[in-house]
């Protein structure tokens, strides 16, 4: 892990221990966790799940960290049977973001809230060839990582939201930078009003 990952994970922590001690809050009345699914371009696409956590300021702002894990199993090419066998490309990857999330015309729409978001943190990704039943190669890397987007909640109940979003994530492996696209469907579960 790269030093600018280092620092921004150790800032991310700290910025995460201060929110949750924040002294004025003493319940869990501005937290909100989510889980659901999550997708991943780049690596021949990876599906997987996401959870998260959000520290609500005000009804309009909230610092939310988040993890996403993606994997992909594909076999590449036809011929299974043929001299060099079955050729397998196993991808995982793994996301740690936080940052703010902003809610925008809440109060023009009763149950839906949109919001853009910007989040810091690092990437994991390990990826492996396959030749027959031992792996051929693999490598792994950590990186910083960042993600621009946004997306909305739906109200479902009083403390029960579905939310969609979209980002564009930014890794940098190999002291290269990719583009992907994230596209998640969670929901979410606030302890008390925001």
């Amino acid at each position: 892990m790269n030093q600018i990952a280092k620092s921004l994970l150790a800032a991310g922590l700290l910025l995460a221990l201060g929110v949750f001690c924040y002294p004025f809050r003493t319940s869990a009345q501005g937290l909100e966790v989510s889980g659901g699914y999550s997708h991943v371009t780049g690596d021949l696409g990876l599906n997987g799940y996401n959870l998260g956590a959000a520290w609500f300021f005000s009804s309009s702002m909230a610092i939310a960290a988040q993890y996403d894990s993606g994997y992909n199993n594909a076999r590449i090419g036809e011929f299974e049977f043929t001299s060099v066998g079955a050729i397998a490309a196993k991808s995982h990857i793994q996301d740690f973001l936080i940052g703010p999330r902003f809610y925008v015309l809440q109060h023009r729409y009763k149950r839906l809230s949109p919001f853009g978001q910007i989040q810091l943190g690092v990437s994991h990704l390990h990826s492996q060839i396959q030749e027959g039943p031992t792996p051929t190669a693999a490598n792994s890397d950590t990186a910083f990582a960042w993600m621009l987007g946004g997306g909305a909640d739906y109200q479902l109940a009083p403390h029960w939201s579905a939310r969609g979003d979209l980002g564009l994530l930014r890794t940098h492996f190999a002291n290269a930078g990719q583009s992907r696209l994230r596209v998640g469907i969670s929901v979410t579960y606030s302890f008390g009003s925001r």
